[in-house]
This record gives structure tokens, sequence and C-alpha cells, in this order.
């Protein structure tokens, strides 16, 4: 859905605060979340964070945002349904991205009954971000959900392991891979507006499938992704209301 913001706009440009916990290049003013966070500034927000995860500073930013009223990119719906694996790959695949089957539980016996070894296994919990684990046998199961499910406390996800695992950088939707992961990488950004984030995929037979999306360690990004950053920011300032379809 499309807001209308003509508050924010002037002269089809896009006036933009981008709130940031990452030192951006030289040619990017932004605001540190600290003083975001005790300020009542009205005007577009775009939330560069390396972390969007519930309770997580990126995720008070964009809630912040949201109570004063300003249209902000990532949305807290969205960092919240992109950090928990099932509701991602439920809204994923309605949107025309492809998905492996799945599964939500903690019963080691329904995933054995379900799956063939091997098997990847993504967390639930909101405190637990281990990325995943890739069990090859029932023992290695048994020790993914326990880890993963915090002492079998919560549920995982487990999905069927039939490839090649690959995790990269997803920035503004754009990635350095070859075509099919950028179709990928440009689809999730589409529909959950996660600046910056760790995609996981399988690649089967030249085909890629979404499996899981965590956040980024501030040491992952390079001088070059700073640099892409930087220049998505600019796009986004110049092309208005769109950026928010």
């Amino acid at each position: 859905m499309t807001h209308a913001i003509p508050k924010f706009q002037s002269s089809g440009v896009l006036w933009v605060l981008v709130v940031s916990n990452i030192d951006l290049t030289k040619n990017t003013s932004r605001m540190k979340p600290s003083a975001f966070l005790n300020s009542s500034i009205k005007d577009f927000v775009v939330n560069v964070n390396n972390d969007y995860r519930y309770m997580k500073t990126g995720y008070y930013v964009s809630l912040h945002a949201e109570i004063l009223g300003n249209p902000v990119i990532p949305s807290s719906e969205n960092i919240i349904d992109a950090s928990r694996t099932p509701i991602l790959l439920l809204k994923a695949s309605k949107a025309g991205i492809p998905t492996l089957p799945y599964l939500v539980t903690g019963s080691v016996k329904q995933i054995t009954s379900t799956f063939a070894f091997p098997v990847v296994v993504f967390a639930v919990n909101p405190f637990s971000y281990d990325g995943f684990k890739i069990a090859r046998n029932r023992s290695g199961l048994y020790r993914a959900v326990k880890s993963l499910g915090m002492n079998y406390k919560f549920a995982v996800c487990a999905q069927p392991f039939m490839g090649e695992m690959i995790s990269f950088k997803s920035i503004f939707g754009k990635c350095q891979l070859d075509e099919s992961f950028r179709r990928i990488s440009e689809k999730v950004y589409d529909v959950f507006k996660i600046p910056l984030c760790k995609l996981h995929v399988q690649h089967i037979e030249g085909d890629v499938y979404l499996c899981g999306l965590q956040p980024l360690k501030k040491e992952e990004l390079l001088p070059s992704d700073l640099k892409m950053i930087s220049e998505e920011i600019s796009q986004i300032s110049k092309h208005g209301e769109d950026v928010l379809d």
C-alpha cells in the first residue's frame, strides 16, 4: 500500500531522515538512534541498522517513528515478520518467492517422520539467532533442536536440506551474486523492506529457495557496502513516495 506523504516532500524530493548506528560515507548525514529516540522529529525515516531484532535498538527506532506518525523503512511489523522464520517463509511464498516445505515443531519425531535426513533447522524463539544448524542424523537433530529451542522450551523451524546452503548480504535488496540470487534479494526487500540483512538460501539444481534471514554483524559491512547504502539512500530521496509501495 502506498501512503501519501505530501508534507514530507518538496519539488519531488523526499526529505529523508537517516537514523543509523553505522558510520556511513561522509556525504550521507545521519542521526544516531539514541538522539532520535529522544526526539519528536517529523520526517520520513530510513532506519539503517545492522540488527533489527525485536527489543533491539533498530526495532525501537522504527516503532518510535511510527508513534510520531512518520513513514519509516522498515516498519515494525515487517521487522517482526522477517525475524520469525515461519512467518518470513509464509509471506515470501504468498508473494511468489521460492521457498521449501517447512515444519514448526519441538518434536524430533515429527521432524523425522516428515523429512528425510539431512535437514536444516532454524530457531523460532525471539532470544536465539544463531543462524541455522544442519542435522545429518538423529543425534545431530536432537542437538540442533535442543540448542535452537533453548533446551526444548521453544519450537524450531525445520526444512529439508536438498542442495547447497548459501548466505549473503542484502543491502536494500542488492547483492553481489548472480541473477538468480539477485532476484531473491530484490523480492525479499520488496516484501519486507529490510535495508540490511543476511539471507540464507538453498541452491538446488540451478534454482534458489529462500530459507531464512538474520541480522548482519557490523564487521561484515565493508567500505563498498557503506558506499552502496549511501547511494540507495540518495535514490530513495529522489523517488519520493514510490519507496513506500
